[in-house]
């Protein structure tokens, strides 16, 4: 048994070694390889906030206005687009340039019990916010007795 226990803990000490060398490879990785082509990519952050009646997602968007704003459903997926431009007047240069800018397009998938078709959104004060509305009848589910 004392060989079982040897080996059985030599494995657990190489899986612990793998992993550890995986989880500084892709540390590594993330600081020498930048997250986007262009480092001023504008890429806004989303907040997905769920209840037994709703999926919510928000976004902030400042500077933008709903025109220029687009949103899709295509199958079961969501798509956010838009493009936040900051725009210099003739003879300006930036000092310091730390907004980001640039077109932009997140996608959300669309959970199998939200109601797609009745799918609202709302923009203010820089903040768009989405609401999918959930069928708590799921009409493909079958209830099987059991006998």
């Amino acid at each position: 048994m004392k060989a079982t226990s040897d080996l059985h803990e030599i494995g657990e000490e190489i899986e612990k070694q793998v992993h550890k060398f995986g989880q500084e490879l892709q540390d590594f990785v993330e600081r020498v390889v930048p997250s986007s082509s262009k480092a001023k990519d504008f890429r806004p952050e989303a907040d997905l906030i769920v209840s037994e009646k709703s999926l919510s997602i928000v976004m902030d968007l400042p500077g933008l206005t709903k025109k220029e704003i687009a949103i899709t459903r295509k199958q079961n997926v969501l798509t956010v687009r838009g493009e936040r431009e900051v725009m210099l007047a003739d003879g300006e240069q930036y000092k310091r340039n730390e907004r980001k800018s640039g077109a932009f397009m997140r996608s959300f998938a669309i959970p199998e019990e939200a109601d797609a078709s009745n799918i609202t959104a709302s923009f203010r004060n820089g903040v768009l916010t989405i609401q999918l509305p959930m069928d708590s009848t799921n009409e493909d589910t079958t209830h099987i007795p059991v006998q």
